[in-house]
């Protein structure tokens, strides 16, 4: 009885002194503890309007009591005396629930296979404005043999009652209805977050939580409380290779050395990306406790929207990257296109100046060979034919003035002079005519008067054999290639008696696979060919060749070198339906 008239006066001694309500709680658990070795003494906080209260200290407590939240439902004599303030509530024969979170059946042991479900259970809350915050629950087996004990443990609970009593007023209500209301509106806000905001334990237990778990569609907030937040974002998830759980894990071990985690991830169960913050924050560090409550604010927000706009931000870059370098590669290609075409037309330009250049140059020789021709046709009438028809016109007349004479005899050997002279003219005449264009070339052809020229050309210069490998017909020949043809083999026959020295030439002819083809080769002395720079390369004979093949469809090619004599030889395409018609001729 001493020990218990002592532990009143210690609470009548806190109660003057002004400690809080918490912390007189906290001095009658002691006290309780003190006075019955065998029992456990829990103070319990709730907030007000909450349905969950909270081990927040006591005596003889065992480590997992420690921090514990329950629900009233599972506990009803807790509930009871928080609902009912004013009472000291006594069960003797009280049966807890097992398997639940307010299973106190095994506070400090006292739940042992023989008095488990027999236990002495007093509860007493003390009362406050707008409802009650603190409770005491005192567990222990029941002493009947000493109800002077038994009455002291509802004597210490009543006495705690009436101290908070003593210790109320109208500004401490105040106070306290405001803190509630504050509380209620920091709730509200909370909970108007699209974000989950919560606060963890020491256990990393949810204790609090906003409701927007269940706009996410997770559950309950009272689900929510007293599990960890990896169950309470993955309610189905066993957690075997769960990639949020994993970073879940890092940051709170990252988070557990007071510093700041945070981090992202694409979650494939919820199908959303989540970014995850855990802030350490400082304990409760009321007076009264014996340590600390070390909590963690934690916030998980959906930036599913934001990443999902920063991926479509990427592809819509990359996109546009690798139309750039398309764009780039064509403009690149149309550029080198378009530099090839400037270069091409340049390269137009300057072989359209050449021939230009070689058009004035041969118009200017055309106009010359004209005007050699001319003069030399004029030169040959004036000296052979013009002589020849005065001494002819000289004959006639001595021929008439002997008639007149009567000398018949003389005037018969003047007129057989004249004859001669005019059969001399005819020759020349033919002879001049031939040189103009030979009658052969409209008689027979091409080829049989190319056999002509040589052998005219062999009469001329018997110093220089001549070979003719001629295996053409003249109807095989084009009309249109008759003359160019027959000049070819002139000019080039003439280039052999001015410039080769030569003592043997030969000149072919032929047609193999539609070409026909003209070759002039002799044995001469030959030249150096060397483009442009070369003396006789560029000479009038065999760039009048080639502009007569070209002119004409065909091509030459002058091959030769010094001493080892010159080849010219001229192609010409022979149409198909040509051969096929001459062909033809030959079968009837």
């Amino acid at each position: 009885m001493q020990r218990i008239l002592g532990i009143i006066t210690r609470m009548n001694e806190a109660s003057c002194a002004g400690i809080t309500l918490r912390g007189q709680t906290e001095v009658a658990a002691r006290a309780l503890a003190d006075l019955f070795p065998n029992s456990s003494v829990a103070v319990f906080e709730r907030d007000p309007g909450d349905e969950h209260a909270r081990v927040i200290g006591g005596a003889n407590l065992p480590l997992g009591w420690r921090t514990r939240v329950v629900r009233l439902h599972d506990v009803p004599l807790l509930g009871e005396a928080l609902r009912y303030p004013e009472r000291v509530i006594e069960r003797t024969k009280h049966r807890l629930r097992r398997g639940t979170a307010a299973d106190v059946g095994d506070i400090g042991g006292v739940a042992d296979a023989q008095t488990a479900g027999r236990l002495q259970t007093i509860c007493a809350a003390i009362p406050e404005n707008g409802g009650s915050r603190y409770a005491l629950m005192f567990v222990a087996p029941p002493v009947p043999s000493d109800s002077a004990v038994r009455a002291a443990a509802i004597e210490i609970a009543r006495r705690l009652l009436a101290a908070s009593a003593a210790t109320g007023g109208a500004d401490r209500s105040r106070m306290l209805a405001a803190i509630h209301r504050a509380k209620l509106e920091w709730e509200h806000t909370a909970d108007a977050l699209p974000e989950i905001v919560g606060l963890l334990d020491s256990r990393r237990r949810v204790v609090r939580i906003s409701r927007a778990v269940e706009r996410w569609q997770l559950g309950t907030v009272r689900g929510a409380i007293g599990r960890d937040l990896h169950s309470v974002l993955h309610p189905s998830c066993p957690g075997l290779d769960c990639a949020l759980g994993a970073a879940l894990e890092r940051a709170t071990l990252e988070s557990s050395r007071a510093s700041k985690a945070s981090f992202e991830i694409a979650d494939p169960v919820l199908a959303l990306d989540l970014a995850v913050v855990l802030n350490p924050g400082a304990g409760d560090g009321r007076e009264g406790l014996r340590e600390r409550w070390p909590r963690t604010v934690f916030m998980v927000a959906n930036v599913t929207s934001l990443r999902s706009a920063e991926r479509e931000f990427k592809s819509l870059n990359h996109t546009l990257e690798q139309r750039v370098e398309a764009r780039t590669s064509e403009l690149l290609a149309v550029n080198r296109a378009l530099r090839s075409e400037v270069e091409r037309r340049r390269e137009a330009e300057r072989s359209l100046r050449r021939s230009t250049r070689d058009l004035e140059a041969l118009s200017e020789r055309l106009m010359n060979a004209q005007e050699a021709e001319r003069k030399r046709i004029s030169q040959d009438m004036h000296d052979s034919v013009g002589q020849t028809l005065s001494a002819i016109k000289y004959s006639l007349e001595r021929a008439q003035v002997l008639s007149r004479r009567e000398a018949p005899a003389e005037a018969s050997a003047v007129i057989e002079v004249a004859i001669g002279r005019v059969q001399r003219l005819m020759d020349e005449v033919r002879t001049i005519s031939m040189n103009l264009r030979p009658a052969l070339l409209d008689d027979l052809g091409a080829a049989s008067a190319v056999r002509g020229l040589c052998r005219d050309w062999q009469d001329v210069y018997r110093g220089i054999e001549v070979e003719t490998d001629i295996a053409v017909q003249d109807a095989e020949i084009p009309p249109i290639l008759v003359t160019n043809v027959f000049r070819a083999v002139q000019e080039s026959l003439n280039n052999v008696a001015r410039h080769a020295a030569a003592q043997h030439v030969c000149v072919s002819m032929r047609i193999m696979a539609g070409v026909l083809t003209v070759a002039v080769r002799d044995d001469g002395a030959g030249f150096a060919i060397d483009g442009e720079s070369s003396p006789t390369a560029g000479t009038r004979g065999l760039r009048g060749l080639r502009e007569r093949a070209e002119r004409t469809g065909g091509r030459c090619e002058v091959s030769s070198a010094p001493g080892l004599g010159t080849t010219v030889q001229l192609e010409w395409p022979v149409a198909a339906g040509h051969a096929a018609h001459l062909a033809n001729a030959r079968l009837n």
